[in-house]
């Protein structure tokens, strides 16, 4: 192990350029990235052998704008010298690792505070260590790949370019750096989760079980139910009902409503119900052991969007809940945040299984 740092020659830049020359494999994790890759393709790529880079960084609906210019260099130049690249997701992501293969062995990493910029790989202040232990970085490698969300695929980025060229169509006065939201759940969710949530289409946070009786562990897969105290008027077919265990906190299943409007039933405390489907099966049945807990999304999501509201009515806090009520409807930015969270741990649940 050894440090490098961009006080003395051996920048992190020119520590870089010595490991890929001996290597054929490099992934890139940094959220901040090159508005340009093109002088790292020329310096780093193109005088290696260097045939695969994948690229980890970070895609908030506040950087978008920002983020799509360097995107689509990183694919650009990665046509121009054959490279086979791919870019994933992960909006938590704050470190930053470079680490190399050969033969597909992991042989190096440098894990460091220096994102891949200019400035970070050669003005800023920056420190790092290089590794070279290959069952260490293996393990790091699997910790990191755990952490992702999403791969960006070609129809993915054209998409949120569209979008972006119609906002800014829309707002010829806009200058850098401002940095408008663009909201991408909606493409994200149908290329990568294939569901579709329409514009008409509200989404709700509904409990399950009560105080006194709280739901600890069951099996939410095969539900075809959701029950409300008082005639749930807001509530239409094709809806999603995110459901959560009261007390716990827990997010049970993600539910599409199947009933043409609510049905009455004999009972005192629950008469109402509407005819559902999970779709997230796998996890419904699992639920308890992911921790997917409605009030450390909601920070999160607060924390990733500057106070962004997560109510249909503008609220940030889950008030009306946390008062005895038995839905929420929420803001459309934060219903496909928290289904988007919802639909990853299903979609690894389904994939480890087969």
């Amino acid at each position: 192990m050894y440090i490098i740092d961009n006080i003395t020659g051996n920048n992190h830049y020119a520590e870089i350029e010595k490991l890929a020359s001996i290597s054929d494999e490099l992934v890139i994790v940094s959220p901040f990235c090159f508005d340009d890759f093109g002088d790292f393709f020329d310096r780093i790529v193109s005088k290696s052998n260097i045939k695969s880079i994948k690229l980890i960084t970070t895609l908030r609906d506040d950087e978008v704008i920002s983020k799509i210019t360097s995107i689509l260099s990183f694919n650009k130049e990665s046509d121009k010298h054959n490279i086979n690249s791919s870019i994933f997701v992960n909006n938590y992501l704050h470190g930053k690792v470079y680490l190399f293969k050969n033969n597909s062995i992991n042989t190096h990493v440098i894990i460091t505070s220096a994102n891949i910029t200019y400035n970070g790989l050669n003005k800023n202040h920056e420190w790092g260590y290089c590794l070279s232990d290959t069952t260490e970085i293996n393990n790091l490698e699997k910790s990191i790949l755990r952490t992702i969300e999403y791969e960006l695929s070609d129809s993915i980025i054209n998409q949120i370019k569209d979008r972006i060229d119609a906002w800014k169509s829309k707002n010829p006065d806009y200058r850098p750096p401002k940095s408008p939201k663009i909201e991408t759940a909606d493409i994200i969710l149908s290329e990568t989760h294939k569901i579709n949530i329409p514009d008409s289409i509200k989404i709700f946070l509904k409990p399950v079980g009560t105080k006194e009786d709280p739901i600890i562990k069951r099996d939410f897969s095969d539900e075809t139910k959701q029950y409300f105290a008082k005639r749930p008027k807001a509530i239409h077919k094709d809806d999603i009902l995110i459901s959560y265990a009261v007390g716990r906190k827990n997010i049970v299943s993600a539910f599409r409503v199947l009933s043409n409007q609510p049905i009455k039933r004999e009972a005192d405390r629950w008469p109402w119900f509407v005819d559902v489907e999970n779709i997230t099966p796998y996890y419904g049945k699992c639920w308890f052991e992911k921790h997917l807990h409605i009030t450390n999304i909601k920070n999160t999501y607060l924390g990733l969007t500057n106070n962004s509201p997560i109510t249909n009515k503008g609220g940030i806090t889950y008030g009306s809940l946390s008062r005895g009520g038995d839905k929420l409807c929420l803001d459309k930015g934060y219903a496909l945040y928290i289904l988007s969270v919802v639909l990853t741990e299903e979609k690894n649940i389904y994939e480890n299984k087969i």
